[in-house]
């Protein structure tokens, strides 16, 4: 119950009102029940000479029936005019109280005069009566039965009060620890979401005082707290992908310098035993005409292979970036063809095309020059003698379209997916006589990346197709 307690504002604002409610009540209920002796209108000092002085002389000369009469004639007249707050008092000479409105009044009431010690009244006074010797004393004093019956009212009224005190001291505790401790409560509630990282919840704020300054706030904090951490992840996630990526390239560089290594290994090999089988002049190296141009064509093989790479250098610095400028497409479409005439002539090949007149793009023309280069290359290439090569050119939807086809040539699904990567072959032995290095297809990729063009190659019902799709037109810029 303690723990409780303590744990729960509500609970500790309740108790602590009800407590509070119900002292005042009773301090206030003590209160009046000490001060209800000194609500007195008159003061009794104001009536001692004028209204009690002259009885004893007066009394003395009559008899005792009509000095009683007198006496309570006095009696009434002062608890008139001063409403009831002053009394006479007759005792006889033993100290006993006697009443006078009773004629036969040697019979006493039961007070005594040292009953009245603690009252305020007069001096007290001797008398006498004509017809008797006996000594009397008179005095005038509060009437403290008035005192006694406000008292007893009070005390009539103390169980219904305390009834009332409870009740109301209950129901304002109640009502209380509701309107302090309520918005607390979801103020505290707000902040344990906020302290999980669930900024999802909002405080009410419909007040205008200190607690609804503080949902106020705290619902900012929760907003901008909800901000910083949206931000601070999609920077983190961004750091991620960067690193993945920079991994990846790391990757991909160590890959491309272990197989360039490889390929670079081969044909200086090859021109490292040829030239020292002539100069030692071994076996069938004698014929030295016939190794020397063998060496030449390897020679050749390396200085291309070289070229690649350095290309490829080139494209993959950082910060480069491509000198674009309005190309005809079409024009250097045709131009490329009509290089490649003659091998088509001798491998047999035949050419259809379909070219869209005036296809303008925003490119650097000696690049791609490069990308036709290597795809009617590698078309001719894999194309076996009376096959066909089909190339298309059009414009759709402000983009331009280009494909390149080569019939009688297949490619395993599962290579297709690698045929971008350097140096990958679809020919695991890697024999020249049926294909390059492996770059070519890499240097196509990355010039079309850098002209925001996507390239793709699939096989089709007659072949191998290529498809190259830019993304903006240029037709109608000057």
């Amino acid at each position: 119950m303690i723990k409780k307690l303590k744990s729960r504002l509500s609970l500790k604002v309740f108790l602590i009102t009800a407590a509070l409610t119900g002292i005042c009540c009773f301090v206030t209920y003590s209160f009046l029940s000490w001060a209800i002796p000194n609500f007195y209108k008159y003061d009794l000092k104001d009536i001692d000479e004028q209204e009690v002085s002259f009885i004893p002389e007066f009394i003395s000369l009559e008899c005792k029936e009509n000095g009683y009469s007198i006496l309570a004639e006095i009696d009434k007249d002062l608890q008139e005019r001063y409403e009831g707050e002053f009394s006479l008092h007759l005792f006889q000479a033993d100290g006993q109280e006697t009443d006078v409105y009773n004629v036969n009044m040697d019979k006493p009431t039961g007070g005594h005069i040292t009953d009245f010690e603690e009252i305020e009244e007069t001096k007290s006074y001797q008398i006498t009566f004509a017809d008797t010797d006996s000594l009397y004393t008179l005095m005038l004093a509060r009437n403290i039965a008035k005192h006694t019956q406000m008292e007893e009212a009070l005390q009539r009224a103390f169980p219904s009060l305390c009834v009332v005190i409870f009740v109301s001291s209950i129901a304002s505790a109640l009502f209380y620890s509701w309107y302090m401790a309520a918005p607390i409560q979801k103020v505290s509630k707000i902040s344990k979401q906020m302290a999980g990282m669930d900024f999802s919840g909002l405080c009410p704020t419909k007040r205008t005082d200190e607690i609804g300054v503080l949902s106020d706030s705290l619902n900012t904090l929760s907003r901008k707290l909800a901000a910083a951490l949206s931000e601070l992840r999609e920077a983190n996630e961004k750091l991620q992908a960067d690193i993945d990526r920079e991994r990846e390239l790391e990757r991909q560089r160590t890959e491309f310098f272990s197989a360039a290594s490889h390929e670079l290994k081969t044909p200086i090999t090859i021109i490292k035993g040829q030239l020292q089988g002539m100069l030692y002049q071994v076996g069938r190296y004698k014929d030295r005409e016939t190794y020397l141009a063998q060496s030449l064509e390897v020679t050749d093989t390396l200085e291309k292979m070289v070229q690649e790479l350095l290309a490829i250098s080139h494209l993959d610095a950082p910060g480069y970036t491509c000198k674009k400028s309005r190309l005809n497409l079409s024009k250097l479409v045709y131009d490329r063809l009509a290089a490649y005439e003659d091998l088509f002539m001798q491998k047999a090949l035949t050419v259809e095309y379909a070219i869209s007149p005036d296809a303008f793009i925003l490119g650097d023309s000696q690049q791609l020059q490069k990308v036709l280069d290597n795809l009617l290359g590698n078309a001719a290439a894999y194309s076996g003698a009376g096959n066909c090569i089909v190339v298309n050119l059009w414009e759709d939807a402000e983009k331009v379209c280009l494909t390149i086809e080569n019939t009688g040539a297949h490619i395993p699904d599962a290579d297709i997916p690698k045929l971008f990567e350097a140096f990958y072959r679809v020919d695991p032995s890697r024999n020249r006589q049926t294909g390059g290095i492996g770059l070519g297809l890499y240097i196509v990729k990355t010039i079309l990346d850098l002209h925001g063009a996507s390239v793709k190659i699939e096989n089709s019902v007659q072949g191998v197709i290529v498809r190259v799709q830019f993304q903006e037109s240029a037709c109608n810029s000057t």
